[in-house]
């Protein structure tokens, strides 16, 4: 017991526990940030091919519902679909199918019976869903998503976060408990360096994204690349291919439809709000803003008595040596 209570880490006092404190925060930190890195981040940026596959970019952005929308605008601009009353099915006397891709045949039969335009985007995603695995399986080759299990990823860095906020929190709660065993309060600067430290470290190994490093450069390079295709395609005395119209979706999504002469489908995926919903939505964001209001003020009142706390509390500051 004695020699909990005495020892050089124990006896010693504020100021120097607290640089003490400060470095091994820092050296566990580091580590830390070192154990988490992006193993891509070393390795060369992948060149923009010739010839970019829009579906291989639309997964890695959006997923398989990035997929779908390209899928399902390209049967449409071709001829092979068509909108009527707000559903979409087969057009009549569309081109031979067999000059689809397969992924694409795939989408074109799930039309066969006409399907609302709202819900026609989580029918096309139902279709693409087994060809997506292939896309997986390239964007791993290329080292664009995180090797291996993206879960087991984030399980290792969130196991790295865990043991760096346990080596930082045992050190910190060692002192403060023999600080408070002695009867020094004065712990305010070892309690904020500890919490602010730990919620770094876990803002760090919190991040949820399954792109690698090398995947957000490259998706980078693609839109610097293909910028030019948005005010292109709003230009309407050019003419815009199906395949730049296809690339436009994968890497902008189906929002860069707007103010094209393709805003007509974006309507038909996405439609406008009616009057009743408009109101509903006014309705809510008035009670919300109420709401608001209503916590501002409260905040209001406990930001005054929080202030009038510290300035009570003043003199907040060492670590009880």
């Amino acid at each position: 017991m004695d020699l909990l209570l005495h020892n050089p880490i124990a006896d010693m006092y504020g100021p120097q526990f607290l640089l003490f404190y400060g470095c091994v925060i820092a050296i566990t930190l580091f580590v830390c940030w070192l154990l988490i890195q992006d193993p891509t981040k070393n390795q060369p940026l992948r060149l923009i091919p010739t010839a970019p596959d829009p579906y291989e970019i639309a997964y890695l952005r959006f997923q398989k519902a990035g997929v779908a929308n390209v899928a399902l605008f390209n049967l449409l601009v071709q001829g092979y679909l068509k909108i009527s009353r707000k559903s979409i099915t087969h057009a009549p006397n569309h081109p031979d199918i067999s000059q689809l891709q397969p992924i694409e045949q795939q989408v074109f039969q799930k039309f066969a019976v006409p399907t609302a335009a709202i819900t026609s985007l989580r029918s096309a995603s139902e279709s693409v869903e087994s060809y997506c695995h292939i896309y997986e399986q390239q964007l791993h080759n290329e080292k664009l998503l995180y090797p291996g299990d993206w879960q087991s990823w984030q399980a290792w860095q969130m196991k790295v976060g865990l043991m760096g906020a346990m080596i930082i929190s045992s050190l910190g709660g060692y002192k403060l408990i023999i600080a408070l065993a002695k009867g020094r309060y004065n712990v305010g600067f070892l309690i904020i360096m500890a919490v602010v430290s730990i919620i770094w470290l876990f803002g760090q190994v919190n991040r949820r994204s399954r792109i690698s490093y090398r995947g957000y450069k490259y998706l980078q390079q693609l839109e610097e690349a293909f910028a030019p295709l948005k005010s292109k395609s709003k230009n309407f005395g050019v003419v815009c291919s199906p395949l730049e119209y296809n690339l436009l979706i994968a890497l902008f999504g189906m929002n860069a439809l707007d103010g094209t002469t393709y805003y007509s489908y974006y309507q038909a995926f996405f439609p406008p709000m009616t009057s009743s919903t408009t109101k509903t939505t006014r309705t809510t964001s008035s009670s919300n803003s109420s709401s608001g209001s209503s916590c501002s003020s409260s905040s209001c009142s406990s930001s005054s008595c929080s202030s009038s706390s510290c300035g009570g509390g003043g003199g907040c500051g060492g670590c009880g040596g």
